[in-house]
């Protein structure tokens, strides 16, 4: 019911913004899409994918990934539901991913401890798996799409934390521009 009400909220005011920024084309592999002219666009050293990053207007950063081997948004945590196993894990672990929960199983299969929420959507003609944060001030955004070209290369576009404002008004203008050749 959120992601509903999140995707409703994002179309909303997308439709009511009457300044629309100029946009510009570009392309990476055999994906095209639309970013505004504003945003600056620098080239990253990937290993086996190609990496370009675009800084916003809010000097928020943008990744695009196209690639065997890049970003499939996999957020896990673990889940205990013993105080003892949970305390001792915490006091030997650094990591944010433990969590504890009265009903493991549950909260598990409802994702109620993920930081984003995750559904498909078609873009384009292709399955596209996008991830929203539940928070403000937490989780990321991204599109992710697999096997793009018939070589198993993949594509993903994402951020390390929400975007703001008109940033996040143009994230979904850009994900509503993606074409795949």
């Amino acid at each position: 019911m959120k992601k509903i009400v999140i995707i409703t909220f994002g179309s909303f005011l997308l439709s009511c913004n009457n300044k629309k920024e100029e946009l510009k084309k570009e392309n990476i592999g055999i994906v095209s899409f639309e970013v505004p002219i504003n945003w600056k666009k620098t080239d990253i050293k990937g290993i086996d994918s190609k990496i370009t990053a675009f800084i916003t207007s809010g000097s928020d950063t943008v990744y695009f990934e196209y690639g065997a081997y890049n970003n499939p948004f996999n957020e896990s945590k673990i889940i205990v539901n013993d105080s003892l196993i949970y305390k001792t894990l915490k006091e030997n672990s650094s990591e944010e991913s433990i969590v504890f929960s009265i009903n493991k199983e549950l909260d598990n299969s409802q994702g109620i401890f993920l930081d984003n929420y995750y559904y498909y959507d078609t873009i384009g003609n292709h399955l596209a798996k996008v991830m929203l944060p539940k928070k403000s001030d937490k989780g990321q955004m991204g599109i992710y799409f697999e096997n793009v070209d018939g070589k198993k290369n993949n594509f993903s576009v994402y951020t390390l934390h929400p975007l703001k404002g008109v940033d996040s008004l143009n994230f979904f203008r850009l994900k509503k521009s993606i074409q795949i050749k």
